[in-house]
């Protein structure tokens, strides 16, 4: 167990998780060019391409609100936090390739891969830790 979930238990640490996913999928449903622009892309495509990001922000909310149900029912949470991550490392992938190819800025390209790759390793304390209402039948 990481010493984060050993220090506030790991439904807590999966509450906060959960609930900063449902900020950034509300985030990106509500201000889409917003977000957009937030990884490298120029005004004008993030305007064009806002559904984009619309699509993403619904994926993140539906994944943190099914965690945050989950834990609410105090029922196992393995499928959602895999789930999530599967998602993060995706995004922090595709968002490396982005900005090999120079499709995205640089800086932000490779800060917004990182913060994918970091929203994944996140998710890991929750999957090694021995809880048993943390594990799926």
């Amino acid at each position: 167990m990481s010493a984060i979930t050993q220090r506030i238990g790991v439904r807590p640490y999966l509450g906060l998780f959960a609930l900063a996913r449902c900020g950034l999928g509300v985030a990106a449903l509500t201000r889409p060019a917003t977000a957009l622009r937030a990884t490298g892309v120029d005004r004008v495509t993030a305007e064009r391409t806002a559904w984009t990001a619309r699509l993403l922000g619904g994926r993140d909310l539906a994944l943190g609100a099914g965690l945050l149900h989950a834990l609410s029912r105090r029922q196992p949470t393995d499928s959602w936090v895999w789930a999530g991550l599967i998602a993060d490392a995706v995004d922090a992938t595709v968002l490396a390739t982005a900005t090999a190819r120079r499709d995205l800025a640089p800086a932000a390209g490779t800060l917004a891969a990182l913060l994918g790759a970091g929203a994944a390793a996140a998710a890991l304390p929750a999957l090694t830790n021995p809880d048993p209402d943390n594990a799926t039948p």
